[in-house]
């Protein structure tokens, strides 16, 4: 599948049919990479769900990124009871997604928890990843996991490494944005990203490769 973004497209790291992780700290790129896919999904007609785990997928900025949301089932996560026992909102959107990939018709299907703390990632079970995986094994859709760090381990296809590679500032005075210093505003962030595992080849040194791009945040007012 396509994000838009050549750099990245060319990578060739977002195939149907397997579960890709995209790895990043805040401001590495993840918004722009998960919006470029989101929008050549839904605007080429096929239908997309963004299961949101910590309530952080903004409509507004979706849609002026090309996003249709009418394509676009948007799930988020509180805190239900099944059996008489509480589910975490991470619990819960790891039983959506397995649901959604059972039922079918998703282009593709987006489980966003990075802003999950690293500690609680790590306590997924393998076996609900192997899970995942196996649902989405023989089917057209695209599962992409956004977290900060892997721990899907041999169930991705694919991990993609995101980080900021740059800040372009301009003079605040030039503009009518203020900001808390008063001096600067950030444009641009440029963002560095690397394919540190690929399943389709092997050993994993074989399939490193990397690609640039970049966030205006004009976009994102």
């Amino acid at each position: 599948m396509s994000c838009g973004i050549n750099d990245i497209d060319r990578l060739e790291a977002f195939r149907r049919g397997t579960l890709v992780e995209v790895c990043g700290s805040p401001s590495s790129g993840r918004t722009t990479l998960l919006h470029g896919l989101l929008s050549r999904c839904t605007g080429g007609g096929e239908a997309a769900a963004v299961i949101d785990v910590t309530d952080s997928f903004d409509p507004v900025s979706a849609s002026r990124q090309g996003i249709a949301l009418s394509e676009l089932l948007w799930v988020r996560c509180g805190m239900p009871r099944i059996h008489g026992r509480k589910l975490s909102a991470l619990e819960q959107g790891l039983v959506a997604a397995v649901l959604l990939l059972q039922g079918g018709g998703f282009g593709m299907l987006v489980v966003d928890m990075a802003n999950v703390s690293a500690k609680e990632a790590r306590n997924i079970p393998l076996a609900k990843w192997f899970q995942l995986r196996r649902a989405v094994e023989g089917t057209q859709t695209l599962l992409v996991i956004l977290v900060q760090q892997s721990n899907a381990g041999s169930s991705s296809a694919s991990i993609i490494d995101l980080s900021q590679a740059g800040v372009e500032v301009e003079k605040s005075r030039t503009t009518h944005f203020t900001h808390i210093d008063g001096d600067c505003v950030i444009r641009t962030l440029s963002s560095r990203a690397e394919v540190v595992r690929g399943q389709m080849r092997k050993p994993v040194q074989s399939v490193r490769k990397t690609g640039e791009f970049s966030t205006d945040l004009h976009s994102y007012r």
